[in-house]
This record gives structure tokens, sequence and C-alpha cells, in this order.
């Protein structure tokens, strides 16, 4: 196969995923056509859908406030508040994954609810209410991130913040906590949660392209992500060959404590993400405050908390109450 087909695929799957939905790659001689379809690759079946109707949620969407900033570069980005009925100045920032939305990822922050907290959801560039841009897996994400953080605390009085993520945003919040040490002293913020969150963009684009790939594509995984990885640096300004975990995290650093969710026959993301980052977490702190669950049962990709939902809010909610300020 010529290299031409690799940056077809390359480039009309980085296409696909800025502008979410399926796309032709490339016409055969024979004039029929090779796709992907982006429903399937991400899992976007309608029995994942309605999280938050599936967990009783009815205020999702009546937010207290709805509000507008600016990321670093300019790109506005739409978020939302559900003040909690008693008043508080706790906060939790959820961040959701790739093709949702901050309506969407409310799902898994409500429940902490009761421990006082208010929430505040937002739309990463290119979803939702936020202007259009390059889905960058994190790395624009977590910028996008550090300016929600600066509006949240200007605009209220903050004592302290937790993180919720999951998958895209889950990736975004480790490599928030990993990189914008100085900030996270100053805001306060005291734990994150990950759910179902990878720990290498690159591999996660290569195990993309290896499990979703049209046939005549199979078995060229490797070299379909290095085009990816060019056309991202030199036509986007992104460099993403060393976004990941292990690259980001350092030794002698004291980061919050993080909790790890997944399932284990996750089709998008490897469970085996979560259980490696807290335990490299832990050795690299040197204390055991990273925890992990590792669900046995289903295939959604980010919906444990639907199957498991006595058990994964008991998980997650004494995991807070550990390390919040204000126990």
């Amino acid at each position: 196969m010529e290299d031409r087909n690799y940056s077809a695929l390359a480039r009309t799957m980085i296409s696909m995923w800025n502008n979410h939905f399926s796309k032709t790659i490339i016409q055969r001689e024979n004039a029929t056509n090779v796709k992907l379809n982006f429903v399937n690759m991400f899992n976007l079946n309608p029995v994942n859908w309605n999280s938050n109707k599936k967990l009783g949620i009815q205020e999702y969407k009546e937010p207290t406030i709805n509000f507008m900033t600016s990321s670093f570069d300019g790109i506005k980005l739409a978020g939302s508040i559900w003040l909690n009925p008693v008043p508080t100045n706790k906060w939790i920032i959820g961040c959701h994954g790739f093709n949702s939305s901050r309506f969407d990822v409310l799902y898994l922050t409500w429940h902490y609810r009761e421990l006082g907290y208010n929430i505040i959801t937002f739309d990463f560039r290119s979803h939702g209410g936020s202007d259009k841009d390059i889905v960058s897996w994190g790395m624009k994400e977590k910028e996008d991130l550090v300016s929600i953080v600066k509006w949240l605390t200007q605009n209220y009085k903050v004592d302290e913040i937790g993180l919720v993520g999951t998958s895209m945003g889950g990736f975004t919040i480790n490599h928030f906590i990993l990189t914008e040490i100085e900030l996270i002293k100053k805001v306060n913020v005291k734990w994150g949660i990950a759910d179902s969150a990878y720990m290498s963009v690159p591999k996660l684009l290569e195990r993309m392209v290896s499990n979703n790939a049209p046939a005549p594509f199979k078995g060229y995984a490797k070299e379909v992500l290095s085009d990816m990885m060019r056309i991202y640096k030199n036509e986007y300004g992104v460099n993403l060959y060393n976004l990941s975990f292990i690259d980001l995290i350092q030794p002698n650093n004291k980061y919050v404590p993080m909790l790890y969710l997944h399932n284990r026959h996750d089709r998008i993301t490897d469970s085996l993400d979560s259980f490696s980052m807290a335990n490299i977490k832990n050795n690299i702190e040197g204390k055991p405050e990273n925890e992990f669950r590792i669900f046995d049962e289903g295939y959604h990709h980010t919906k444990s908390i639907i199957e498991f939902e006595d058990e994964y809010k008991k998980i997650s909610i004494d995991f807070v109450k550990k390390h919040q300020q204000n126990k």
C-alpha cells in the first residue's frame, strides 16, 4: 500500500473526529467507497444514551445559569452551573468525553451534591455550544479546563475544587493535575476522578485505527498513526508525540489524589491504563492515596455508574470524603 493511502486514511479520520460524522476515506478503482463509521468507533449506540435520565437526574437541562468565556487562544467556551440547594463554596468541575457535552457529563457528577458541592460543566472546543477547532485529545482541552478554573474563581467564592472527567475528559484532568501545580495550589483543587481515561494519546489513536479501520487498512495502524502525528503537528500546530501520562508525571512533585474507574471490557479505552496510572502515581509519590476500581461485567464505555450504580457511588463518595477539605 502506498504512503498516500496511509495519509488519506489519517487525514480522513482527523476530519471525521473534528466534524463528528461518518466519512468516505477513499474510492476504490471499482468505484466502491471505503468508509469509517464514527458511531461504531465510539460505541455510540442508543443503549448508551440518556445517562442522566437513567439515573433520575431531571434537572440536567435546567442549570442555574449558562455562561460563555474564552480559552487561551480566544476560542469561546460554553458552560453551565448547577448550584447546590444548600449554599456552599465547594465546587466540582465536570469534563465530558469526545462527542459529548456539558449536559451529558452531569450523570457522573450529580451524586456529589450530597457532600455539599456546586457543579460546573463546560463544552470543550469543537463540542456543544463552544467554538469549533481541532480536537486534540487533551492538549488544547487542558487549556480549556484552565480557563474554566480561572473563570470560576474570578466569578464565585471558591473554598475547594474537585475534578470529574470521563474518557477524553479523564485524560484532560490527568494532564491538568500533572502540569498545573501552582494553579492547583492557588485554587485549592483537592481531588480528581477519571472514568474510562486513556494513558497515552498516541496509543489511543493507534488502538482506534487498529480496531476500527476498514479491511484494506488492517495491519497498517502504526503507519497511519505516524501520518496522523505529522498532520497534527505540521498542519494544526499540535504536538501529540509525547502526550502521555508517563511523559507528564515527574518525580518529587506532590499531586492531588486521583481515583481511576474503568470497565474491564471497555472497547474504546484500555482498563489496564487506569490500573497503571494509579500504581505509577502511588509509586512516584510514595504513598497509596491514589485508587482504582475495575468493574468486571458489561461492555459500555464510561457507563459503569449505570450498571453498578450503588457500588460506583459508594466508592467515589468514600474517596471524596477522604480528601475533601471540609469533611
